[in-house]
């Protein structure tokens, strides 16, 4: 056995192989083969291999070059890409400037607000004089003051009836050559052409109203509307009343946060610009594209973090807690979300720390009892006493680790093609080529893990979603038959940007995530045997095979386990008119 091994692998091999996938990380799935090929994915074989067991402590320094390779490389392919800076904030004016106070770049709402175009100085921008001068000494102090790179204003605007608050924040590094910008990111809403025909088409508001509407969100009263549209103010505040009736309104309030929730509805699907990603694009059309589409929410967590979650169904439903597992599957698409407002099922999914805008926890912390506290945090904020736990694929771990901590929280754990842990590394052997190489890797040589994580990031983001979706699945049909659905597609591609956007740092989250769940943890299932648990695995599911899951039952016979033949990790999507109805069921008896 180990003359055969000798022969398949070289560690000299292995440091040039590292070195070519830090230059093209496109060359990381003919290392994964190689790896795999080798039987390197298995303790013993590693251990049978004296010059493997050297080589495992000599090429951490390679591997530390590399990875530096690997980041110039990364750096140098996104270039100056301060574009993707302004993406988060589309729907406000936000803008970026140089030392020189140049506009460098500005999205949509920055210049129908203030009238500036890219390359354009900053006294361009249309502004009280006082409020120009105010703007300028702080960002000239941002710059200047490497200790406090944050400003937050207040600028009294004309024709308003309340401030708005302009956010000053230095961008170090942001650009290959180290230049310094700083985001101005300001609280004028940018109304999107396309919102207003969504406004007549799902509420029936006429062109007048819908101008009232706009004049709303633009922070202007009744009064200050009536001066500016050459009415009385009772014609106003009579448009108002019919607003708030057609719009199923209470107050004012409520029909600004509805027109900020309708703003993907307006916009459509982003297109990327990678051709493989290409993907039908939706149009304005009623309430459920605007579920479907409505941007996530954002709590601040205790520790000064950001976290958002999406909060899908109706705010009335009965809740389910939902993961969204490491493929960032945390959108449903319309037929999905239309059973659950049938079925009153409310969903409610934290983003984790990493995944998305969501903001990483520090390197060193434990990834359990972050997302822990996160998790509790979340549905403290929404006031959530108790409800089932709806886990896929690895994230059962926090799951079992919530429930364990949390009991009087969870009523029962829901297992989507869940990987509860198991000794040994027979389950490896029959998993798709990825999902064999990252979780065994992580069992094995976790050294690696970081490096080839961070490698796989940039291959996807090269490759485009879609296509490194159908590679890391290809041993699925069922999974990769879903990118041939028109209309789910976007919804994935979607989901997708959780992991692979340029805004996301998600390399870390996942080497956290997968080191804990290759560990032993066996005791954090043990302790949910109180717990009602109940899985559903599909039977093409790349992480795990039909022994595989004869090997659940035996370690763990009081879970009810259900295996459906021709699903696979995608199990949600697949089978969804199946299991919306039981997940209410629970989320009710909860």
């Amino acid at each position: 056995m180990t003359n055969d091994l000798e022969k398949k692998i070289n560690p000299d091999g292995i440091v040039d192989q590292l070195y070519d996938i830090a230059l093209d990380p496109d060359s990381l799935g003919t290392f994964v083969d190689a790896w795999n090929d080798a039987g390197l994915d298995a303790q013993a074989a590693r251990q049978t291999i004296e010059s493997i067991d050297r080589f495992d402590t000599a090429y951490r320094a390679h591997l530390d070059r590399a990875e530096t390779f690997l980041q110039r490389g990364a750096a140098a392919e996104s270039g100056a890409d301060l574009t993707a800076t302004l993406t988060p904030f589309d729907t406000l004016a936000a803008f970026i400037v140089d030392r020189a106070l140049h506009i460098v770049a500005a999205n949509a709402g920055a210049e129908q607000a203030f009238g500036i175009e890219e390359g354009a100085a900053l006294s361009a921008l249309n502004l009280p004089a006082d409020a120009l001068d105010i703007v300028q000494a702080s960002l000239k102090d941002v710059f200047r003051n490497s200790d406090s790179p944050d400003r937050l204003l207040k600028i009294e605007l004309s024709g308003t009836s309340a401030p708005a608050l302009f956010q000053v924040r230095k961008l170090e590094g942001s650009t290959q050559d180290d230049s310094e910008h700083a985001l101005v990111v300001t609280t004028r809403y940018h109304w999107q052409a396309a919102l207003g025909q969504t406004l007549k088409e799902v509420f029936d508001l006429t062109g007048a109203e819908q101008g009232v509407v706009r004049a709303l969100v633009e922070g202007l009263d009744a009064k200050s509307i009536s001066a500016e549209r050459g009415t009385s103010e009772g014609t106003v505040r009579g448009q108002i009343k019919s607003i708030l009736a057609k719009m199923n309104a209470r107050t004012q309030s409520e029909v600004i946060r509805l027109v900020i929730s309708l703003r993907d509805v307006s916009q459509g699907v982003e297109q990327s610009s990678d051709k493989s990603d290409e993907s039908p694009v939706l149009v304005p059309a009623d309430w459920l594209h605007a579920e479907v589409w409505k941007p996530f929410k954002t709590l601040i967590l205790p520790d000064g973090r950001r976290m958002d979650y999406h909060d899908m169904g109706p705010i009335t439903g009965a809740p389910v807690l939902y993961s969204h597992m490491g493929y960032g599957l945390a959108r449903w698409h319309e037929p999905m979300i239309k059973l659950a407002f049938t079925q009153g099922l409310r969903i409610i999914c934290p983003i984790r720390a990493g995944y998305g805008l969501s903001e990483n926890i520090d390197p060193k912390a434990d990834v359990l009892e972050s997302t822990r506290d996160d998790t509790l945090h979340l549905l403290d904020h929404l006031g959530i006493d108790r409800l089932p736990y709806l886990t896929q694929g690895n994230d059962l771990i926090f799951a079992a680790d919530f429930t364990v901590h949390h009991p009087e929280k969870v009523s029962e754990i829901i297992g989507l093609c869940a990987r509860p842990c198991l000794a040994g590394d027979l389950h490896y052997a029959n998993m798709g080529k990825w999902h064999r190489f990252f979780l065994s890797t992580a069992k094995h040589a976790p050294h690696l893990l970081k490096f080839t994580t961070r490698a796989a990031v940039v291959m996807a983001r090269r490759l485009g979603a879609k296509e490194m979706f159908r590679q890391l699945n290809s041993s699925s049909p069922a999974d990769t038959a879903l990118l041939e659905d028109d209309a789910l597609l976007p919804v994935l591609m979607a989901n997708a940007q959780l992991i692979v956007g340029k805004s996301t740092n998600v390399a870390q989250a996942y080497t956290h995530e997968i080191l804990a769940t290759e560990a032993d943890w066996t005791d954090l299932m043990q302790n949910c045997a109180q717990t009602k648990v109940w899985f559903v695995n599909g039977g093409q599911d790349p992480a795990t095979d039909i022994a595989t899951i004869a090997e659940y039952r035996d370690s763990y016979p009081w879970i009810d386990i259900e295996v459906i033949p021709d699903a696979g990790q995608m199990l949600i999507y697949q089978h969804y008119e199946y299991l919306i109805p039981k997940i209410a069921t629970a989320s009710r008896e909860a």
